[in-house]
């Protein structure tokens, strides 16, 4: 899966861990979030998150193996969540998204603060 928008003027990579407080598992938030949801049948294996511009919501698809249907499918909240509500589910979630980035390395110290 890679992640695409409409025209894709940036494209990049992310990364995150998920919080403590789910022992670093999807598969422990949502058996702790969504009773309903079965972990013999499902496992979840990532998360698809999607936002537009000025919205204070988004929405949140998990991607998740089904047994019974030999596929992986999305499994979608029916609760809305906002981006507050997303990014709690990490410890850390960082993103990166530039034109022709791939091979960009900046070193820590190379930074400085603008107002």
């Amino acid at each position: 899966m890679k992640a695409k928008v409409q025209y894709n003027d940036l494209v990049g990579t992310a990364a995150a861990d998920i919080s403590d407080y789910y022992r670093n598992s999807l598969q422990v938030y949502l058996k702790a979030t969504f009773p309903e949801y079965d972990d013999e049948r499902y496992r979840c294996d990532g998360c698809y998150i999607y936002t537009g511009e000025r919205s204070e919501r988004a929405t949140i698809r998990f991607v998740c193996y089904g047994y019974q249907e030999n596929k992986f499918i999305y499994l979608t909240p029916i609760k809305e969540y906002s981006l507050h509500d997303i990014v709690a589910i990490f410890k850390r979630f960082n993103i990166v998204v530039g034109d022709g980035l791939e091979d960009v390395h900046v070193d820590d110290d190379n930074w400085f603060d603008i107002e």
